[in-house]
């Protein structure tokens, strides 16, 4: 099931010189997952890339690293208590106290991710039949169904405050975006019918939403709505994929994947869709960049490419400049975030 989530990470992937200067704050630290040691691992290492730690040393195959500084933990996914199975555990910055969360659970391939409190871990839990979005707090013992709908119900983002979830979710037939509180109960349909609606964002003020869509009846491209689901305006308007949107925290721009260029690069825009600029420009058209986030003060922007002929880690300046590989192992690196 590990190579189920690294297939997924992968698909968002593909569907998706100068001298590096350092201006992110100097405690930040990167987390990826990287199978070097022949197995998929955590590792962690300084914001240059330099002095990586295996933190998950397990026989299995561990990834998905998502870091919480409210809760001073991480949250991963492994495959240690059983080869066809997923879960979720949480581990200390320095990888001691590794603990299951999920138990007797078998979670699906979404990353699940902090609330912004610290207080929850969102994720999926089903397979080809149905699945549905859970919450479990930071010790394992509390866990709520959410969704709890015979239908696919998939775990996309929290709410600013912490308070409210955006999933995915084919109950009407395609796939659309909804959302449900923490306290569970009745969910509410954000978009649809008639068109597929994915990869919800909020923005940092919780106003808006972010989210890519084939409704106008060509390509996948960016959309915005209110929170409520209104208002919806369409950003960009190119042929070829645009998607996975990623706010910048101050929320005036908008980082996303595009192949308007015949492979898959980064590309960023103010909030409203203009002055679309592409960061990456990968010379070669077989490469791919994505997977991206942005640090926390906005000021650099991590990302995956195998430009260099395998899969690594870079990270490049809000504006694309000094774009610099933290990684360079013939390993596949990937699913990095910040650490801080």
């Amino acid at each position: 099931m590990i190579k189920y989530a690294v297939v997924l990470l992968a698909g968002l992937l593909l569907l998706v010189g100068c001298q590096f200067k350092p201006i992110v704050p100097a405690r930040m630290h990167i987390a990826f997952m990287t199978d070097r040691d022949g197995n998929f691992e955590v590792y962690l290492m300084e914001r240059d890339g330099s002095q990586p730690v295996n933190l998950t040393q397990s026989e299995s195959n561990d990834g998905v690293p998502l870091w919480s500084p409210q809760a001073k933990a991480f949250s991963f996914i492994t495959t240690r208590d059983g080869d066809n199975r997923l879960s979720v555990y949480r581990m200390d910055l320095n990888g001691k106290n590794q603990n299951t969360l999920t138990k007797d659970l078998v979670v699906d391939g979404v990353p699940p991710t902090w609330s912004p409190t610290g207080e929850w871990i969102a994720f999926g839990v089903g397979g080809q039949e149905n699945s549905d979005v859970y919450i479990v707090d930071a010790t394992g013992e509390n866990v709520v169904n959410l969704t709890n709908d015979p239908s696919h119900d998939n775990f996309s983002a929290w709410s600013p405050d912490g308070q409210t979830l955006l999933f995915t979710s084919d109950r009407g037939g395609t796939v659309n975006i909804y959302t449900v509180g923490v306290q569970g109960g009745e969910s509410t349909e954000l978009t649809g019918p008639d068109s597929a609606n994915g990869r919800p964002e909020w923005s940092p003020d919780g106003q808006k939403i972010a989210f890519m869509s084939d409704r106008d009846g060509g390509d996948i491209e960016i959309y915005v709505m209110d929170a409520t689901g209104e208002n919806v305006v369409r950003l960009t308007n190119q042929e070829g994929f645009d998607g996975f949107p990623v706010w910048s925290p101050d929320g005036r721009k908008i980082a996303f994947v595009s192949a308007r260029d015949g492979n898959a690069e980064i590309y960023v825009m103010n909030s409203d869709g203009s002055e679309q600029i592409n960061l990456t420009n990968s010379p070669s058209q077989e490469s791919t960049q994505g997977d991206l986030s942005w640090s926390p003060d906005g000021r650099q922007i991590l990302f995956h490419s195998d430009s260099d002929g395998n899969m690594d880690v870079y990270v490049m300046n809000a504006d694309g400049s000094n774009p610099t590989n933290l990684t360079r192992n013939p390993a596949t690196d990937f699913a990095s975030v910040w650490v801080q």
